[in-house]
């Protein structure tokens, strides 16, 4: 009776120990579903902006090229491919914008990287990735 005692006891510490470590690294692999989808609106996005004024200041349906760059949608999904992720844009103008990728459901729980972005602007024309240890 001891010896199964120990037993549990010891398989107990063990799953204490692995469940945190497993769930973290399931987080980071579903994080692939945000930069795949935040790099497919910056394509879309220069795809835009070759043909309008502005960058696009929300995603939709079709590229639309408006008198602002609040009223200029770019051709998009708002949700990740694998639903990890809501994506958003801010900051839209004639030469920057934020793609934001927003964690949700299960997701959400990764307290490391609940939202990962990409700002694209003159000074950063490939985008600066935050947070940084995200990527």
């Amino acid at each position: 009776m001891i010896e199964l005692v120990i037993v549990v006891a010891i398989v107990g510490l063990l799953a204490a120990i692995a469940l945190p470590s497993f769930q973290g690294h399931m987080f980071s692999a579903k994080r692939s579903d945000a930069y795949a989808s935040i790099l497919e609106v910056q394509l879309e996005q220069q795809k835009l902006r070759s043909t309008c004024r502005f960058y696009g200041g929300a995603i939709g349906a079709a590229n639309v090229c408006g008198a602002a760059a609040t009223d200029t949608v770019v051709a998009g999904l708002a949700n990740s491919k694998e639903g990890y992720y809501n994506l958003a844009l801010t900051n839209a103008s004639g030469n920057s914008y934020t793609i934001s990728a927003t964690a949700v459901g299960n997701q959400a729980n990764d307290s490391d990287c609940p939202t990962i972005t990409l700002a694209v602007n003159n000074a950063n024309p490939d985008g600066l990735k935050s947070p940084t240890q995200c990527w």
